[in-house]
């Protein structure tokens, strides 16, 4: 039994030195980051959710850079509204093996929850890059994991924002059923698998949470240290006053998580948790 699959949130009693983070986050992980844009279906399916929430100018929401995709190729190109979209990094990459696609191999690196979620029980390893930094010792010797398969570092700039999303529900990748998507409902957790955020720095704002079904327009923040979260249900920030630095680390949680969880903040479903359903809502 999974003992931590219906828990879509929580804080963590830890907390780590944010300035040496914030300073080994500028120096090593986003030099190297890549620009993310949304997709303009994203965005189109949670206009009205935004505004629902309150969240984002509605203005200003529809000023995010988007990716459109040229033809049925699945190749995107960027269009260019005047607000820029996460700046991303990885610290792990997948060890590929002979029989994976070239999609696969290409994207070992820096594939993201799309890769995280199709390939669970694979094997990851810290980019050589990255193994000095004392982000990486903290996460490997402090976070209650027995094993970690994503590393996914996120930053906002100031005047940024993240649009309302689920994170990577699919993969353009042949051969991976959508049925198999580990992201869909809950499906992280539900296979044994729970996603810890650590909080370098907010950029002056919350993270914007929300579960499914009659509670989508029922938003609560988060803007703990550090803190376990499903980003499978819906999040998204508001306009950032100042630099956002976020790590979110995927994995196979030890016992040790049970006793750093503050359990007066949990957010716990039932059993019989009713999730939106796939060809109704897709946001992402």
């Amino acid at each position: 039994m999974h003992l931590f699959k219906n828990f879509a949130y929580a804080k963590l009693n830890l907390d780590f030195d944010h300035e040496l983070f914030a300073r080994e986050y500028d120096q090593y992980i986003l030099p190297s980051a890549r620009s993310i844009s949304t997709r303009q279906q994203t965005l189109d399916g949670t206009r009205d959710l935004n505004q629902a929430w309150g969240m984002v100018d509605p203005v200003v929401y529809d000023n995010l850079n988007i990716e459109i995709e040229i033809g049925t190729t699945g190749q995107y190109t960027t269009e260019v509204r005047g607000i820029a979209g996460f700046a991303m990094n990885q610290l792990l990459e997948l060890v590929t093996v002979e029989s994976d696609s070239d999609y696969v191999k290409n994207h070992a690196g820096n594939g993201g929850s799309c890769m995280r979620n199709h390939h669970l029980n694979r094997l990851y390893k810290v980019k050589h890059e990255f193994k000095h930094l004392k982000i990486v010792e903290f996460i490997l010797k402090q976070l209650p994991f027995k094993r970690i398969v994503n590393v996914h570092c996120v930053s906002l700039e100031a005047g940024s924002f993240s649009n309302i999303h689920r994170d990577a529900r699919f993969s353009p990748d042949a051969g991976l059923p959508f049925a198999t998507n580990a992201g869909v409902e809950n499906g992280l957790f539900q296979q044994g698998h729970v996603i810890i955020a650590l909080n370098i720095s907010d950029g002056g704002v919350p993270l914007w949470c929300a579960l499914d079904g009659k509670d989508r327009e029922n938003v609560f923040q988060v803007n703990d240290s550090v803190y376990l979260h499903s980003d499978y249900f819906l999040h998204g920030v508001p306009v950032c006053t100042s630099r956002r630095r976020q790590i979110r680390i995927t994995g196979v949680p030890s016992s040790k998580l049970h006793d750093m969880i503050d359990h007066t903040t949990k957010v716990v479903l039932p059993d019989d948790y009713k999730f939106d359903d796939e060809k109704d809502w897709y946001p992402g």
